[in-house]
């Protein structure tokens, strides 16, 4: 089967949504209210993996297991992991 080439638009408008969809994806937001929280506030994880922001925080008598400040984007992206021997020399 042979298919017509895509018109400049409409692969701008394809790669656009497959980005949007992928930072979608990598958001953090709360499983109580769904906000996303802003960078630099605190999310709170409780067991079986749910996520609550500061606002829905008070919600919960138990503690957190963990409390992560949610980061920029971009600053996560540009972190590069590196092996567990040039951490030890470093």
């Amino acid at each position: 089967m042979r298919r017509e080439p895509i018109s400049e638009p409409d692969l701008e408008r394809h790669l656009l949504r497959i980005g949007v969809s992928s930072l979608h994806a990598e958001r953090l937001c709360c499983d109580r209210c769904g906000r996303t929280p802003l960078v630099g506030e605190v999310v709170y994880r409780y067991a079986r993996d749910r996520k609550l922001c500061a606002l829905c925080r008070p919600s919960r008598k138990e503690q957190p297991i963990a409390t992560v400040p949610v980061r920029h984007g971009e600053e996560i992206r540009a972190q590069r992991l590196r092996p567990a021997a040039d951490r030890d020399i470093a």
